[in-house]
């Protein structure tokens, strides 16, 4: 074993000089120690809890030297190490307080349990001291320890300081050996630092520390994690060149990784390569496969491979069952998601909250509330503790339902009952929601005020809750007043508040705000929608401001906030609102640029406002063009070219247009029918036509039967 020179030992020993003083002198660590009393019942409380006989003979001797006034060097250094290996990391540095304080020695393998329980209690500063407590003793210390605070280090995500103590330690005496390595590599790649990971492999190499079959599992598993499985490929394939054997841990990485591309053939052909290596697949691996067949919905697959599972001597875990019974539910197959839970229960594997939660869930997604309280009953009879998550699923149902009554209980049992699961922001947003659908706006203020009682403060869920509510119910002040706590608190809006904000505000007439919120919008760096644009685009040009709608259209095509039907239909009517048919046009023309077809709100708007206009011949063309769309007219539509033609006396016009609509089988409405023959049976060259009209019209609303009374008015 290699040790650090001395200059670099007496470095490390003033950097932590502060932290060996307070090591030193237990007045400082006061907050920490014990008393011995107290020390006594966790002893008594870790031997009674099944403790291995280790402990227990370690626990009566030291209690024996305690007693008996007797040095505590032997006993003490054999009780801490026998604890921080059994990880009561907390009770151990207990151990070390109380030798401290009567001057017990605390030997190498003491100090090194010790440098362990700071790592665990996160407290690396600490077990730096240690390190320099250990100089101190005449002891030196190891690549073992350092690889402790290493891998404390990584778990505190310190990568930065994990990475520098590594290449401190390579610059040194002390050469990191291959843990060292692997403990850093896995930390950047956990902590998604996958390409420093990967810088970090490299380096390895070439210090002469070979890659061992753990470093390229760790990074074979961070790039399926990446879903980057082409190069976790390219690993696998390098590796076996180098002619080392990949094991079951890094093919389940990799069908893991498949399978969460959706690319389950790949990972079944792996699945199918560790079979023919002879390698028995674990649990582990089936269930991989199980969640990814129940993802993509192949319930038959999934079916098939738990067979096969079962048929090659690997037990189901609750993971499998759970697999299943999520993806039983996800297809709709509730009965069958029960059976299998009942049969679970039968093969003795007992199911946890998450698998009962998918059923809640579930059922009351179904409206099933009574049978999934039958669930509930069932988890608290197998001792299985409901989460908030199991009551937020009831919740949600009973509110779906309209039960709001037996919600409003089930929360305020919740708050009061210690047998059910503390409520959090969700189980409140859930009543809230279900009461303003109900337009029980106080009591979801009530509900709101008693959120805010309990846990400070709602979330943008809450609020956007109730922003759209208040303002469909006219109430804009009190949004206003929601909208200013937002910008009090520290609470971030997301689009869907910002579109709340500005559809509500724009209805309300309040379009400067609206305008302002926008802007605002663009600044917090979060891109409007259509919709955004397009609620100020109907407002402006309902109040007659269409030059600032024309300014904030060519803005939205600026932003490549690309403008829709809708937009486009906005347009064409404020245009021809304010008599502006050339722009109408070409907003038509753009309409076709940018790949998108006139509806039939386009058409209406269109015939309707040239009518209005007085230009007969192009509201007529566009009704061609419509009915040349495959658009059926609507009664409104027909109603008022029909009847422009007969206040202005347009026989021909008319004539040209019933026989269109004969032609394409559209059938007009009863009223509309007798206005246009009353018209007509003025002239005999009519009566073919106007009976030919009459016919349609008989066959769709009257019958045969009334096709007299229609001939008498003629």
């Amino acid at each position: 074993m290699r040790f650090l020179k001395s200059a670099a030992a007496g470095e490390l020993f003033r950097r932590d000089e502060l932290v060996l003083r307070q090591l030193l002198n237990p007045r400082l660590f006061s907050n920490h120690v014990n008393p011995f009393s107290e020390i006594e019942t966790k002893l008594r409380s870790v031997c009674e809890e099944g403790s291995t006989p280790q402990i227990k003979n370690a626990v009566s001797v030291f209690q024996q030297a305690v007693n008996s006034g007797g040095s505590l060097v032997f006993a003490g250094n054999n009780l801490m190490t026998t604890l921080v290996r059994s990880r009561n990391h907390e009770l151990a540095f207990s151990i070390h307080r109380k030798m401290l304080e009567t001057d017990t020695f605390i030997n190498f393998v003491s100090l090194s349990g010790l440098l362990e329980c700071f790592v665990q209690m996160h407290k690396t500063g600490f077990a730096f001291g240690v390190l320099a407590l250990m100089l101190k003793r005449g002891f030196a210390f190891n690549v073992y320890n350092l690889n402790i605070i290493l891998k404390g280090l990584c778990k505190n995500l310190e990568y930065g300081r994990a990475v520098s103590l590594l290449r401190e330690m390579r610059g040194n005496s002390l050469m990191p050996d291959v843990v060292s390595y692997n403990t850093v590599i896995r930390g950047l790649c956990e902590g998604k630092e996958l390409e420093k990971g990967l810088q970090l492999a490299n380096e390895m190499q070439g210090s002469g520390c070979s890659w061992s079959l753990v470093t390229w599992g760790i990074l074979i598993n961070a790039f399926c994690k990446a879903g980057k499985m082409e190069e976790a490929i390219g690993l696998l394939e390098e590796m076996k060149r180098m002619g080392l054997e990949a094991d079951l841990v890094v093919y389940t990485s990799l069908i893991r990784g498949f399978c969460d591309c959706g690319e389950l053939d790949k990972g079944k052909a792996l699945f199918d390569e560790v079979l023919e290596r002879g390698d028995s697949p674990c649990a582990i691996t089936y269930n991989t496969l199980i969640r990814g067949f129940c993802q993509l919905g192949q319930l038959k697959e999934a079916s098939q491979m738990f067979e096969f599972m079962m048929e090659r001597g690997v037990r189901p875990n609750v993971y499998t069952y759970t697999g299943l019974i999520d993806g039983l539910c996800g297809v709709g197959k509730t009965k069958e998601a029960l059976q299998l839970l009942n049969l679970m229960i039968e093969k003795g594997e007992e199911p946890n909250v998450v698998t009962y939660n998918i059923i809640v869930n579930k059922l009351c997604k179904d409206s099933l509330v009574a049978d999934a309280l039958e669930i509930v009953e069932l988890m608290k009879k197998r001792r299985t503790r409901p989460d908030n998550i199991t009551y937020n699923s009831l919740l949600v149902g009973l509110c779906a339902k309209g039960d709001l009554d037996e919600a409003s209980k089930l929360l305020y049992l919740m708050l009061k009952d210690s047998n059910y699961a503390d409520p959090d922001v969700v189980s409140f947003n859930a009543l809230i929601h279900g009461l303003c659908k109900e337009n029980r706006f106080q009591q979801a203020f009530d509900i709101y005020d008693l959120l805010v009682e309990k846990l400070g403060a709602g979330d943008i869920v809450t609020t956007n809750i109730l922003l759209n509510f208040t303002f469909k119910s006219g109430d804009v002040s009190k949004a206003m007043e929601l909208w200013k706590q937002i910008s009090d608190s520290k609470i971030i809006p997301t689009s869907d508040t910002y579109t709340t904000m500005i559809d509500g505000l724009c209805k309300s007439g309040m379009l400067n705000i609206a305008k302002g919120l926008l802007c605002k919008m663009r600044v917090s760096r979060l891109q409007p929608s259509v919709f955004d644009y397009n609620c100020l685009l109907s407002s402006l040009c309902k109040e007659g401001s269409l030059d600032q709608a024309w300014r904030l259209f060519e803005e939205m095509q600026r932003d490549e906030s690309f403008p829709d039907v809708v937009s486009f239909n906005i347009m064409i009517d404020g245009s021809l609102q304010a008599g502006d048919t050339m722009s109408a046009e070409s907003l038509l023309v753009g309409m076709s640029h940018a790949g998108l077809s006139p509806d039939l709100y386009t058409y209406s708007k269109l015939i309707n406002r040239f009518l209005k206009l007085g230009y007969l011949d192009e509201a007529i063309s566009f009704f061609d063009k419509m009915v040349e769309s495959g658009f059926e007219p609507g009664a409104h539509i027909c109603d008022s070219v029909l009847k422009y033609c007969i206040s202005q006396g347009e026989t021909d016009e008319l004539k040209e247009l019933v026989k269109k609509l004969v032609e394409k089988d559209i059938v007009l409405d009863k009223e509309l029918t007798c206005t246009v023959m009353e018209y007509m049976c003025g002239s005999s060259a009519n009566m073919d036509l106007a009976k030919r009209l009459l016919t349609g019209a008989d066959d769709k609303e009257e019958g045969k039967s009334g096709a007299h009374n229609h001939a008498q008015l003629c």
